[in-house]
């Protein structure tokens, strides 16, 4: 285990990577922390900075200056401003006599050389000549190597009473199963499963849990992105963040240490969450998304069901990733324009491959599988977030429904209610009509479509709808999906069923009395706007865990469409947060 978390820090970047672990890593071992990495901001040298005591020595304060990987000759004394010299002769000359907190000024200082490698052994000499030359006035040195930092973790977040032997073996048979990511996966969900059953709840359990669940996805994550193949880091990080979230939500807003310290590393997670994202989508997506065929081809498929079953998960992967970012583009300050204009632009990037994924992968207007409609929703509520996208989301609907009426009265490859691999390969089983509405007795995917369709004022597409249920789908029962009373306990930890339907939709009522029935349902509880999420800002999370867990999107998030209309309206789905 040791050799693993060793790799896993040679590899980490110094911002955002090594230097987002190092906190916890102090806080766990009794550090205060009083200053952590932050951008745009004079650091003097120091990435971090705590206080206190360890191994039974006096109290004392830690400066760490924070490079990445092996420290080499360049990286020593190589680059003025990135080289790790510079840094340590600022530390001495500016931030202890300047910037050093005054409870602080009496104590002896640390300066720790932190890499996640080794020392080079032709830079060695220099480092110690370096340390011997400037110990002195209270000032020491501290190696804090990859070897040291992987020891410290072992012994502070992964040591045997907390993270037994099953767990560990758990962490390591999901790392050596990279190349079968749906079985590294599983490994994963039994190690973050085991680290967040905490039957007492105590604050401090759930601060070494979610502590130990950033760890560990960090290990897969670098691991994953070592071997190129990020599916088990994507999946397990969107695990990760739904139990943590599950874990910390009663500790949010509250002013406590504990609470406080819950908090941060619960962000650290969210940041991990989309910084893997990120990676997927730039690396593996987008480059692909203009050529036709291309990611179907790419799926490297037995058969067609491969193709659809992957598309559809990638366009709701890509349509999220979008969301998080238009929320993400909400936390930015007014006064900074230029970041502003970055993330907006990356927006309609992300905008523009949604249409471009769809127009270059013709099966993904054919969906297989009813559950498909959230990764449909996700996506609509991606491009409906922008009025400029209105005619191609017209085009988009229209295509599905009359697609889906063809294949149907065809006895094709139609939308069904079946869930197993096997069952979709032979689908359609047979060619009846027992047969078609034995696996069409229900849906989720038409009554949206038709909402989407009531919300933007799309009157044929309706009808397509309409005339398709009468004539075709006069047995199946049209089903909208409602948080309950239940759902803030189970919808991020997938704990047991939960949710309310809204049977047999009334799709032949005009379009408004249609959404009337609908959104009705929205103001008869009050379960969705009290989901923690959706209380405390973060309703992206509530996307997650429908698209992660396979829940159907709660209409709730499209309601906001419907009053003032779409082409005039600079409502988006940002209102749900910025209201509460």
């Amino acid at each position: 285990m040791k050799l693993i978390i060793g790799e896993y820090l040679s590899s980490l970047k110094e911002r955002d990577e090594l230097d987002a672990i190092l906190p916890d890593l102090l806080s766990e071992m009794g550090l205060t922390v009083y200053s952590k990495p932050g951008r745009g901001t004079r650091q003097d040298g120091v990435d971090v900075a705590a206080y206190g005591r360890l191994d039974e020595t006096d109290e004392k304060v830690y400066l760490f200056s924070i490079k990445a990987g092996n420290l080499t000759r360049n990286s020593w004394d190589g680059d003025a401003l990135q080289s790790l010299r510079p840094s340590l002769n600022e530390i001495i000359d500016s931030y202890i006599p300047n910037r050093l907190p005054k409870q602080y000024k009496d104590k002896p200082i640390v300066i720790c050389l932190c890499f996640g490698g080794d020392i080079q052994e032709q830079v060695r000499p220099q480092v110690e000549g370096y340390i011997e030359a400037n110990t002195k006035n209270g000032i020491t040195f501290e190696e804090w190597n990859g070897d040291k930092l992987a020891e410290l973790i072992l012994s502070n977040f992964l040591r045997e009473d907390l993270l037994p032997p099953e767990a560990r073996s758990m962490l390591r048979k999901s790392l050596a199963l990279l190349d079968e990511p749906d079985v590294s996966y599983k490994h994963f969900l039994r190690l973050v499963k085991m680290l967040t059953n905490v039957d007492d709840k105590k604050a401090s359990d759930i601060v070494r849990a979610i502590r130990q669940l950033n760890i560990s996805l960090w290990i897969l994550f670098s691991w994953c992105r070592e071997s190129n193949n990020l599916e088990a880091a994507y999946l397990a990080s969107e695990l990760t963040l739904l139990h943590a979230w599950d874990m910390s939500k009663s500790y949010m807003g509250k002013k406590s240490k504990v609470a406080k310290e819950i908090h941060q590393t619960l962000v650290a997670i969210q940041n991990l969450n989309y910084q893997v994202s990120v990676l997927y989508i730039d690396s593996k997506i987008l480059p692909h998304t203009d050529k036709l065929y291309a990611l179907s081809n790419a799926v490297n498929p037995s058969c067609n069901v491969d193709v659809n079953l992957k598309l559809f998960d990638v366009l709701s992967r890509l349509s999220l990733t979008g969301l998080w970012l238009r929320w993400y583009i909400h936390q930015i300050p007014e006064e900074n324009i230029e970041l502003q204009r970055q993330a907006t632009d990356g927006l309609h990037q992300y905008q523009l491959a949604v249409k471009q994924l769809i127009n270059n992968n013709l099966i993904l207007l054919t969906p297989y599988k009813d559950d498909q409609a959230i990764d449909i929703t996700i996506a609509f509520c991606f491009l409906a977030s922008d009025p400029s996208n209105k005619e191609y989301i017209y085009n988009w609907l229209l295509e599905l429904i009359q697609r889906a009426r063809f294949i149907f009265i065809t006895h094709g490859r139609y939308s069904c209610n079946l869930h197993t691999y096997h069952e979709l390969i032979e689908h359609p089983l047979e060619k009846t009509d027992s047969y078609r509405e034995e696996v069409t007795a229900g849906s989720i995917l038409y009554p949206y479509i038709a909402i989407f369709s009531a919300l933007l004022g799309f009157n044929d597409v309706y009808a397509e709808i309409q005339t398709f249920k009468s004539k075709s789908l006069s047995h199946c029962n049209f089903q909208v999906w409602y948080p309950d009373e239940t759902s803030e306990d189970n919808l991020y930890n997938n704990g047991t069923n939960h949710g309310a339907i809204l049977s047999d939709a009334c799709i032949d009522k005009n379009q408004d009395e249609f959404l009337d029935q609908v959104f009705k349902e929205c103001h008869e509880t009050n379960n969705f706007t009290e989901l923690t999420a959706i209380k405390l800002g973060m309703w992206p999370i509530v996307l997650l865990a429908c698209r992660h867990y396979r829940i159907p999107v709660p209409v709730h998030f499209l309601e906001e469409l419907r009053i003032p209309p779409l082409e005039t309206s600079n409502t988006d789905l940002n209102t749900v947060s910025d209201s509460e």
